[in-house]
């Protein structure tokens, strides 16, 4: 967990850095960018989404599930599996083209009632589809060879950075409407390209395209698991990806534009768990790999508290003070549609990391058939949940649907853990954490409650950290916070010593 904790706290870092700048994106998109035009991006990127997820035939789980045996077995220069993966995927992105354009008029159908410029620029998926894959790839590459920090830059840095140039250009009216799309449809082909260059630098970039002795060692392995991954990557795509999905074909693409806001801002809760997902997968493969029981469920265990901690803060700060951000920030009137998808899809994220990575080590198991059945299960009732609920309840059901499909995925996956390996995450101190959440929450929703946005904003803020945050802090509840706190206040020292 060392390991883990020194390489997240960096990219954590360089995360929240990441989603500073996609909240201002996000602002510039609400305030200055037709709702139409934001709610194509987020169609197209879920689209692209879907398309990767096929193309690749799940290739990328297939990397981060057997690469340690080629990494203790063979030299850099030999292994081959990296090689089997990009040549399967091209192949597959070759597959995915040729379908898409025979059944474009159904495409057509679904979509010219309610988002007609998705339908005339749907050609732009094809290179959006292309560089993401190729940028996926290599991403996961280089996380299995522990070279994490520039490619999460890269994805929570980059992407973002250039996002907000392309806004800012458009905003000057540099770019038309549509020529931002065009551009948009290629932002992955910055990122790919300044991946490969960082791992031809760093002398990583070395892969084989001749089948290896571990590759006929394991072959009929990774062949049965790669044909139930490959449904599973895409069923989990697809149950992640539905409601924009369901939203452009049914509402329109401002709907579209409305519910990428309000998920970017649920979105934030999650920043905690994705730089420690990154990081967590290769050491998770290697200990089951060695039969490491004991720090798996020490990993289980602290991910979980950890986790739990940040998620249920940044909610509970954004839950608090939505209100007065919406009225200090003058955000038009069309976006608050979508404060009850923050609120739904908030207490989902708060679910989710609370139960650690719990999904990742079922992955990297000799039981990750249970992960495909089970997402399986949840594609089963995710896409009638989010088409019945939408259409009742408008983009409102998309946030209903995560929730109850988050407390179902995460119960069955605690269930499966604990009766099969005997793991689980939770003590005291997970209650403990709830009850002071429960407790600030109270106070400062109904007894702060003046007019002024920006004195009711700073006292809830002020208010809920101090009744939150001090006992766990005080009390250690958790090495991982302590340890964040401790550099964090280090951080501060130095920089006000250097001034």
């Amino acid at each position: 967990m060392g390991i883990i904790r020194s390489q997240s706290i960096r990219s954590a870092i360089i995360t929240y850095v990441g989603f500073a700048i996609g909240a201002l994106n996000t602002y510039l998109f609400m305030s200055f960018v037709p709702a139409e035009i934001y709610g194509l991006t987020r169609l197209m990127s879920s689209t692209a989404m879907v398309f990767y997820s096929i193309a690749s035939m799940g290739t990328a789980t297939l990397l981060n599930k057997f690469y340690p045996y080629y990494r203790d077995h063979l030299p850099f220069a030999k292994r081959d599996l990296f090689g089997i993966v990009l040549t399967t995927s091209l192949i597959g992105f070759a597959l995915v083209t040729v379908g898409t354009i025979i059944f474009h008029d159904l495409v057509v159908q679904k979509y010219s009632a309610n988002s007609q410029i998705f339908v005339e620029h749907f050609y732009l998926l094809y290179p959006f589809t292309f560089f993401l894959m190729l940028f996926t790839l290599f991403e996961n590459f280089s996380y299995n060879h522990f070279k994490t920090i520039f490619p999460i830059f890269l994805k929570e840095v980059g992407l973002r950075v250039i996002t907000t140039l392309m806004i800012l250009l458009l905003i000057v009216h540099f770019f038309t409407n549509i020529q931002f799309i065009w551009v948009f449809s290629f932002i992955y082909a910055a990122l790919f390209i300044a991946l490969v260059l960082y791992l031809r630098r760093e002398d990583s970039l070395h892969f084989s395209f001749r089948i290896s002795k571990v590759t006929r060692k394991l072959s009929d392995k990774m062949i049965s698991f790669n044909l139930l991954i490959f449904g599973g990557s895409v069923f989990g795509v697809l149950a992640q990806n539905i409601d924009a999905l369901v939203v452009g074909s049914t509402k329109g693409l401002v709907q579209t534009g409305v519910l990428e806001a309000s998920t970017y801002v649920s979105n934030a809760i999650a920043v905690p768990q994705r730089s420690l997902i990154a990081i967590a997968i290769p050491i998770l493969a290697k200990a089951w790999k060695d039969k490491d029981y004991n720090s798996i469920q020490s990993m289980y265990r602290r991910s979980s508290l950890t986790l739990l901690i940040f998620a249920t803060f940044l909610f509970m700060m954004v839950w608090l003070n939505l209100d007065s951000v919406f009225e200090i920030l003058h955000i038009p009137e069309l976006y608050l549609q979508g404060r009850y998808v923050i609120l739904f899809l908030g207490i989902s994220k708060v679910l989710d990391l609370g139960t650690g990575v719990n999904e990742q080590i079922i992955g990297t198991s000799n039981m990750w058939r249970f992960q495909f059945y089970l997402t399986l299960v949840l594609l089963v009732g995710t896409v009638p949940m989010n088409i019945w609920l939408i259409k009742w309840l408008g983009i409102t059901g998309s946030g209903v649907a995560a929730l109850i499909m988050a407390l179902v995925y995460n119960s069955l996956r605690y269930a499966f853990l604990y009766f099969r390996f005997g793991m689980q995450p939770f003590t005291l101190r997970t209650l403990y954490v709830v009850l002071l959440a429960a407790l600030g929450w109270f106070i400062c929703q109904f007894f702060i409650t003046m007019e002024n946005a920006w004195v009711r904003a700073i006292l809830r803020t002020g208010i809920f950290c101090a009744i939150y945050l001090f006992p766990i802090i005080y009390f250690r509840w958790s090495q991982d916070v302590t340890e964040s706190w401790r550099k964090g206040l280090a951080m501060v020292g130095k920089y006000t010593k250097r001034r």
